[in-house]
């Protein structure tokens, strides 16, 4: 009648990756911040176009485009992804092979993209490696102030591609690094 349970069963064959998660709404859950998170786990490749909303974590690999039209996109230190990205925002520490478009852009120390980058905002951090072409969607009445650390050029390069390799300057206040 009163028997116990074999849960070890369950938790050898579940394995959920929780993500917390810091709600900026004071009425929403945890359980409904979650519910809009999107993880590709380190050791799974998915094979194919992703469209999601809210957040998207890249641990694994990702063979396809990425559609995050209003969320965020990022491409963790492990993550690889081949195929475009199109979201409001993309953080980059990984590998991307591919069209990146998001109206902020962040490329972190550890990140490697061969593709093109069409941003409004971008921020590069010392150590990135980027090969491709760059384009801004800002508006032509805005006044940017960039301020380029440093252009290598390599013998490996395609003819018409350029690659920035970012060095560590001081960026006055007010200014932005590309």
């Amino acid at each position: 009648m009163f028997k116990k349970q074999n849960k070890s069963a369950e938790i050898q064959t579940k394995k959920d990756i929780i993500i917390p998660t810091v709600s900026m709404d004071k009425g929403a859950s945890p359980a409904e911040d979650q519910a809009n998170n999107t993880v590709i786990a380190r050791d799974v490749c998915f094979e194919g176009n992703l469209r999601a909303v809210g957040q998207v974590y890249i641990y694994g690999e990702v063979q396809g485009n990425i559609i995050a039209n209003e969320g965020i996109v990022k491409v963790m230190r492990s993550g690889l992804v081949n195929g475009n990205i199109t979201s409001q925002e993309l953080i980059i520490n990984g590998t991307v092979r591919g069209e990146c478009k998001a109206e902020s852009m962040d490329i972190g120390e550890h990140a490697n993209i061969n593709g093109a980058l069409d941003y409004v905002t971008l921020s590069v951090k010392k150590g990135a490696m980027f090969v491709g072409s760059v384009e801004t969607s800002r508006k032509p009445d805005a006044n940017p102030q960039t301020n380029i650390i440093g252009l290598a050029s390599a013998s490996a390069a395609i003819p018409g591609e350029t690659i920035i390799n970012v060095e560590k300057a001081d960026v006055p206040p007010g200014k932005k690094r590309l």
